[in-house]
């Protein structure tokens, strides 16, 4: 099912492409989308004219000329359409309802506690149901569900090629998500839709190389080339958690040692902390375990690194030592303006990008820092999840290039 299909006016580029304009605007008048996309004053009059009658945009007040007649500014109506996006992690399913201007309406995060088959879809049905029921309840549809499911998919056929944490193969998610709600459904890798939803919205939007980076109890990213996200032949690209950094290391899930994953995870990074607090290596940190040692929580690390705790400012600095030996290799191979980090780390992403920062500073190739810049995701905790509903909202918009081309 193609969301378009159920919006007519959006079917060809040209009105797309106009709502792409006035969507990276804000506010722009008739004229200044002419003169932006070559298009005659005359067709978007047309297609404005389409536009405001099916409700999709509105005029709000004039702009400021020097001269002449003022014009006539148009902006996006926010709640013409409302999408679902819906995340699928490694023990969570977390939800958000957001509207034509990705504002975050509703949201809602569920506990995956067994990871049988019928039992994660049912917290998915119940997520996607809890969401449905409280748009329509204030009298809106939905237009679509996009899906961010962790693990390796095939987003042309819309299938769970492997989902590791709860053992899916070839699972057909996209069919049985459309077949229950009748709703066009689209799906990627959680990385990957995390990227997209950043250069759409948060902080990569007008920048044609970036890479999006996922730092939770696996690591992945998700990379954004020439306008376009970049999957790879096997939709396996950007599994930068299985860079080896440290040779010799711990053993990775994946079978090789050393990986990425096993020393600059959050689970890496527990393990660790567990280990210094039963050797006695770390009695403030100890004290915020609040129990037994092996359970100790990654609220109570983050609590302690808040807390600037020695032990936990240590553990971060060094799991940051080794992100930024990985994203060092990544980027001398990618040449990106911009690396954008974020995932469960995010709440003391403060306390780790200083070291990234000072470690790819040392290791990448000189000529590819001139445009390069590190920074945290601008989503926030809500980039996966946003980036889920990204992946239908791309369908109703033509982004404009610097250069004129329309990049959708």
């Amino acid at each position: 099912m193609d969301i378009r299909d159920q919006l007519p006016v959006l079917k060809e580029n040209s009105p797309r492409l106009v709502l792409g304009h006035i969507m990276r605007a804000g506010s722009i008048s008739r004229a200044d989308i002419a003169r932006q996309t070559g298009l005659h004053r005359s067709t978007i009059t047309r297609i404005v004219s389409a536009l405001l009658a099916e409700g999709f945009v509105e005029e709000r007040g004039e702009g400021d000329i020097e001269f002449g007649r003022k014009p006539v500014m148009l902006e996006l109506v926010a709640d013409a359409v409302h999408i679902l996006g819906i995340a699928i992690e490694s023990n969570t399913v977390a939800g958000v309802v957001t509207n034509f201007k990705a504002q975050i309406t509703d949201r809602m995060q569920v506990p995956l506690l067994d990871s049988r088959r019928e039992a994660v879809m049912e917290q998915v049905y119940f997520v996607i149901d809890s969401l449905l029921n409280q748009v329509r309840a204030r009298g809106f549809d939905v237009g679509g569900i996009g899906v961010a499911m962790h693990g390796i998919v095939n987003s042309d056929q819309g299938i769970s090629v492997f989902a590791p944490a709860i053992e899916w193969r070839d699972e057909p998610l996209v069919t049985n998500i459309e077949s229950k709600y009748n709703l066009p459904v689209s799906m990627d890798n959680n990385a990957n839709a995390m990227a997209l939803g950043e250069w759409w919205f948060g902080n990569g939007q007008a920048v044609e190389n970036v890479l999006a980076v996922k730092v939770g109890s696996t690591i992945g990213s998700g990379i954004i080339l020439g306008g376009r996200l970049f999957p790879g032949t096997d939709y396996s690209a950007g599994e930068i958690g299985h860079l080896t950094v440290l040779p010799g290391g711990p053993r990775c899930k994946c079978g090789n040692f050393g990986c990425l994953e096993t020393v600059a995870s959050t689970e890496a990074i527990l393990r660790r902390g567990r280990d210094f607090i039963k050797q006695g290596e770390a009695e403030g940190l100890k004290a915020f375990a609040k129990g037994d040692p092996d359970l100790l929580s990654f609220e109570e690390l983050c609590e302690a690194t808040l807390a600037q705790e020695p032990t936990a400012l240590r553990l971060w600095e060094e799991g940051a030592a080794h992100l930024g030996l990985a994203l060092s290799y990544t980027i001398n191979i990618l040449n990106p303006a911009k690396v954008l980090i974020g995932g469960d780390i995010y709440p003391v992403l403060d306390y780790i990008l200083p070291k990234v920062r000072e470690t790819v500073e040392v290791q990448v190739f000189q000529p590819l820092k001139s445009h390069l810049r590190l920074e945290p995701l601008g989503l926030g905790k809500d980039s996966v999840t946003l980036g889920a509903a990204t992946l239908l909202l791309q369908d109703i918009f033509e982004l404009p290039k610097s250069n004129g081309w329309a990049m959708g």
